[in-house]
């Protein structure tokens, strides 16, 4: 299989890892702006890996980067995703990328162009989204009862690993961002930090404060999950970086049109708010045992259903990007052998509950496990959340 990888990124590097050492037989070229991160991505095999640098972000130069590949992978930051998946429409490429609401909308519009050119074009696969998707719809298909899906993850890092790392977690508390909540056939907008849920994962002894978090899970998986009632999503960093978050929020410095005087100039705020966070390199807080775990819970009359996955002590030093990696490099492989029977825009809910187990072992293999549990319905709220 060729795969086309575009951003070689810590993502996309772990996943192309995972690929590479999974089939003998896969080859990668591999584009991004960065020189520094593609040689760090030839390096795992240097005779199955071309690499490029991607010299304008337009349609057409993407579609000339990705002929006669099997699939094309889409591992950036996300801002040029719609010129990268006309582009894969164009030359009739099967698709899979890791973004989850960034342009959500503007991708699932080109929902016809990609069923009219008879691709497969995935989104948000990843861990969360992604594999909450992959979950809530395996588990929700084990009924014909209404379900409220709860999708619920913490992760516990630095707030400043890697540049995406920080503008991921501003992106997310930022001032007018609000997260959706789907209900009834409806959704609702929730500012930062409501919603708030404690709460205690299986395997980790400690309790958690998880609030709503913008993602996409609430407005794809009523999509392609029919009994759906309820979709949330919450989630929660080190309660250090929380409290830090909150408070830039509550004093309105995460505006992203605040400006502040520098010699008298109006200057963009955020740009040195990031720059200070950053600050010598050095990890803030520094002393954060890096920790991952994510769970989708499933409720119905019935009761409720649930699957939680984590890692190790030590498994990797940030197992939140290696996480999302690992769902994205198994289903690459699948879509790139052309087992996905599904034409257009779609999410990972649309894949078979046997590639859903498939994907669990796939993943208790490279270390990560997998708690499934279950819950009569004297236990199960049905009730809506706040």
């Amino acid at each position: 299989m060729h795969y086309t990888l575009i951003g070689a990124g810590s993502i996309g590097r772990a996943l192309l890892s995972d690929v590479i050492n999974e089939d003998p037989q896969a080859k990668f070229s591999v584009f991004d702006i960065d020189e520094h991160a593609l040689s760090l991505a030839k390096r795992f095999d240097p005779n199955r890996i071309q690499t490029g640098t991607v010299k304008e972000p337009t349609s057409k130069h993407f579609s000339r980067l990705m002929h006669g590949s099997d699939l094309v992978i889409n591992c950036t930051a996300g801002a040029q995703c719609i010129e990268i998946l006309q582009a894969v429409i164009s030359t009739g490429v099967r698709y899979l990328d890791v973004h989850g609401t960034l342009l959500l909308k503007e991708r699932l519009a080109l929902h016809t162009e990609a069923k009219a050119a008879g691709i497969t074009a995935m989104i948000g696969v990843g861990v969360s989204p992604g594999l909450t998707n992959m979950l809530g719809a395996y588990i929700a298909r084990q009924t014909d009862e209404l379900v409220d899906i709860d999708c619920e993850y913490a992760t516990m890092r630095a707030l400043n690993p890697t540049q995406g790392l920080l503008e991921t977690a501003l992106r997310q508390m930022r001032n007018g961002v609000t997260s959706v909540v789907y209900e009834d056939g409806k959704t609702t907008y929730h500012p930062p930090f409501s919603g708030t849920r404690p709460t205690r994962f299986h395997g980790l002894d400690e309790d958690f404060e998880l609030v709503y978090t913008p993602h996409s899970e609430p407005v794809t998986v009523p999509m392609f999950v029919p009994n759906a009632r309820r979709v949330t999503v919450r989630g929660t960093y080190d309660p250090r970086i929380q409290t830090l978050l909150k408070s830039l929020y509550e004093f309105g410095l995460l505006d992203p049109n605040l400006k502040v005087p520098v010699d008298g100039k109006p200057v963009d705020f955020q740009p040195l708010l990031r720059e200070a966070l950053m600050g010598d390199g050095t990890l803030k807080p520094a002393d954060v045992e890096a920790r991952y775990v994510m769970r989708v819970r499933v409720a119905s009359a019935a009761g409720e259903r649930s699957i939680t996955l984590g890692h190790p002590p030590g498994w990797d030093p940030l197992p939140q990007g290696r996480m999302t990696a690992l769902p994205a490099a198994y289903l690459s492989q699948v879509m790139a052998r052309g087992e996905i029977d599904y034409q257009g825009v779609c999410s990972p809910e649309v894949i078979s509950d046997s590639q859903v187990e498939d994907c669990l072992d796939y993943l208790r293999k490279r270390g990560l496990t997998v708690h499934k549990s279950q819950q009569p319905a004297k236990q199960t709220d049905m009730a809506p959340s706040n």
